[in-house]
């Protein structure tokens, strides 16, 4: 007699997860934005010598680089429905939220752009997590 055998499931794909993984991947394509204009060194962000994180915007500008492939990255295993990609994906939307946080008094708005972006992926990511 054999006895029934549980084969391990992958993540569903449904609304939310192609909510968060698009979405995660519009942060990816904006943290690159802001990653070359800082890098070419533009004109666009705001740098005051009484900042509390002082660092050059070339440094900003490497450090959203960095986070926009691993956001990337993220974003495809979670559209690809893998497991991985889901706890990347909540991982890497709290890296983004923090680096933004520290890169508002430099950029503001578009900060507070994407912390918002970030917080609805792991809200997403998070429920999806919960229903599995």
């Amino acid at each position: 007699m054999t006895s029934p055998v549980s084969t391990p499931t992958r993540p569903a794909l449904n609304d939310m997860t192609i909510f968060a993984g698009v979405l995660i991947l519009i942060a990816g394509v904006l943290h690159l934005l802001s990653a070359v204009a800082a890098i070419a060194g533009r004109d666009i962000f705001v740098v005051t010598e009484d900042q509390v994180f002082l660092v050059d915007v070339s440094t900003w500008g490497w450090i959203h680089l960095v986070i926009a492939v691993l956001i990337v990255i993220a974003g495809l295993g979670i559209v690809t429905g893998k497991t991985w990609g889901y706890l990347a994906g909540i991982v890497m939307a709290s890296i983004s939220i923090l680096d933004n946080f520290l890169f508002a008094p430099i950029y503001p708005f578009w900060a507070l752009v994407l912390i918002a972006i970030d917080i609805l992926v792991i809200w997403a990511l998070a429920r999806q997590l919960g229903r599995e």
